[in-house]
């Protein structure tokens, strides 16, 4: 049994128990008293929970609420769930090593242990990762190295950067790099499938040339990454607006598209509900999918080039539909 066990049996017996016995804890566990109490030692201690010992009932409890502990077995659940479901995808498989997921198996609950099979995670999207660009990224990161690029946008256009890579990010089953185009003098993001060369440059990253610089670089990149909506984030940001209808709307109400969104709940004129929901963004490509993936239960509010956009797609779709095709009965 591993100490994530016994620490998540301690605070539920405090919580819902009334109490903690060393001993009834040491027997259901297979340890010594010792080892119990060092576990009480490092939920006091280092977790900072408010534990004292009750000489009336010869047992340790909980002296005010506390509940950062609460739902730990069921964390740990999902975590497992979440690594799982990254390690089933064959893409991935030779980045991590299934000794991880060993490591979080031991941290699920013995109860818990026995439905981990049947929770699952299913990644929507997955591609297949070019491994000796993912090595020379996290090269240049760690060798604090500037990278020059060759790179397609989505467009087809092709470009020679010269970057300093910041960051390495998963966003929905793709994988992204977060560089410093020394070009630009900008942040800019990089669809890792697109990258067509990479090779590590001689030049030192300025941002790496000292705590100072490297603090000031990891805080700018920590910020941009909370900009606007989306993995696209750079450009002006702009307040955009949407109204969901339907059964989607108290779907939306629950859901967090932005750490800064606003959501308002109401009824229509006709008692139709809707959630109305506002959020930065700076790059419409990806709320525009979001938007149109609703189909006639969503309507793009604001601002009017966001709505323009809306409704173009919309237009082109129609004349699509409209054209009819051979293969499509």
């Amino acid at each position: 049994m591993s100490q994530f066990e016994r620490i998540a049996y301690l605070d539920r017996a405090m919580r819902e128990g009334g109490g903690a016995r060393t001993a009834e804890v040491a027997a259901r566990f297979e340890v010594d008293a010792r080892t119990v109490k060092r576990d009480i030692e490092y939920l006091r201690d280092r977790v900072g929970a408010p534990i004292e010992w009750d000489a009336a009932l010869r047992a340790y409890r909980y002296t005010k609420k506390f509940d950062d502990l609460r739902f730990a077995d069921e964390k740990a659940l999902i975590v497992h769930a979440l690594l799982r479901g990254f390690l089933s995808n064959e893409h991935y498989v030779p980045l991590l090593s299934l000794e991880l997921l060993d490591e979080v198996s031991r941290r699920v609950s013995r109860d818990y242990r026995r439905v981990a099979d049947r929770v699952r995670y299913l990644t929507p999207v997955s591609e297949e990762v070019a491994l000796e660009h993912f090595t020379i990224v996290v090269q240049a990161m760690a060798l604090g190295l500037e990278l020059d690029l060759e790179y397609s946008d989505r467009g087809g256009a092709k470009s020679v950067r010269a970057v300093e890579a910041e960051r390495l990010v998963n966003y929905s089953g793709r994988w992204y790099l977060l560089a410093w185009d020394l070009r630009k003098a900008d942040f800019r993001t990089f669809h890792l499938s697109r990258i067509e060369a990479a090779s590590l440059s001689r030049r030192k990253a300025a941002s790496r040339a000292d705590e100072a610089s490297a603090h000031s670089r990891d805080q700018a990149a920590e910020a941009y990454l909370q900009g606007g909506f989306g993995i696209f984030k750079g450009g002006t940001l702009t307040q955009a607006a949407i109204r969901i209808t339907g059964r989607a709307a108290p779907l939306v109400a629950r859901q967090t598209w932005h750490p800064s969104q606003t959501i308002v709940e109401g009824v229509s004129a006709s008692g139709e509900p809707f959630s109305e929901l506002r959020l930065p963004v700076a790059d419409w490509t990806e709320l525009l999918g979001k938007v149109l993936s609703f189909g006639p239960n969503a309507e793009a509010l604001s601002p009017p080039a966001f709505r323009k956009e809306w409704k173009a797609a919309i237009k082109a779709m129609g004349e699509l539909a409209g054209r009819g095709s051979t293969s499509i009965p």
